[in-house]
């Protein structure tokens, strides 16, 4: 019979395996658009001299927006570009000190990205700001690197925390 804490990981781990996949296909989704907005401005743009219009808009918003999607992924999975230059040089037993630190460091400079993201974005919606050619609402992708910063930050400390 499983232990109580088994137990408790199980909708844990079902809800992470459902916003890993959420954010996945979401991520691979803006990078399928982002490849066919390219695409079909630059084909417009060559072949027939009628750019996309709003193509640098479009790829500004989409480019941002799978950053974002993709920033908790990468944090979860610990697949974050890492120096170790103080493993060598300190031995095993300072790294053990040493890592669950700096993951609490970064999940702290994180949150304080989601606030800060946060703040921004309910700017940009009461000021009702939007792109200057498509008019798309910018406060949208705010709240998005907001939300995407908070789950990396939640992340980052769960991995912090891991044995």
């Amino acid at each position: 019979m499983p232990s109580s804490s088994q137990t408790a990981r199980r909708p844990r781990r079902a809800a992470s395996r459902i916003l890993e996949t959420v954010l996945s296909a979401a991520a691979g989704t803006l990078l399928v658009a982002l490849t066919l907005v390219t695409c079909i401005d630059v084909v417009a743009r060559y072949w027939f001299n009628a750019p996309l219009s709003g193509a640098y808009e479009l790829t500004e918003i989409f480019l941002a927006s799978l950053i974002f999607l993709a920033l908790p992924l990468t944090t979860a999975r610990s697949e974050h570009v890492e120096v170790d230059l103080l493993d060598a040089a300190a031995g095993a037993r300072l790294a053990r000190i040493v890592r669950p630190v700096t993951g609490l460091l970064s999940a702290g400079v994180l949150a304080v990205f989601a606030w800060r993201l946060w703040e921004h974005a309910t700017r940009l919606a009461q000021d009702g700001a939007v792109t200057d050619s498509l008019s798309i609402p910018l406060a949208p992708v705010g709240f998005l690197a907001a939300g995407a910063c908070a789950i990396s930050a939640a992340a980052a400390a769960l991995n912090a925390l891991r044995p």
